[in-house]
């Protein structure tokens, strides 16, 4: 009960335990993303650095 006058409280909310069971799968599903942006950004890195090669190679045949 509440003193007259005042607001009654209100009820906390507290987590349903599926989320908290879920909370786990967060920090692994971050990790496989980190993971396969590294790679794909490596890949990329290394397809622009071949390139590179291959157009200084034809470079240096036409010259």
């Amino acid at each position: 009960m509440t003193p007259a006058g005042t607001p009654p409280l209100l009820d906390v909310l507290l987590a349903h335990h599926v989320a908290l069971l879920a909370i786990p799968a967060i920090v692994p599903a971050v990790i496989v993303v980190g993971v396969v942006l590294y790679i794909a950004r490596k890949d990329r890195r290394e397809e622009r650095e071949e390139r590179e090669i291959i157009e200084r190679a034809f470079d240096q045949e036409t010259e």
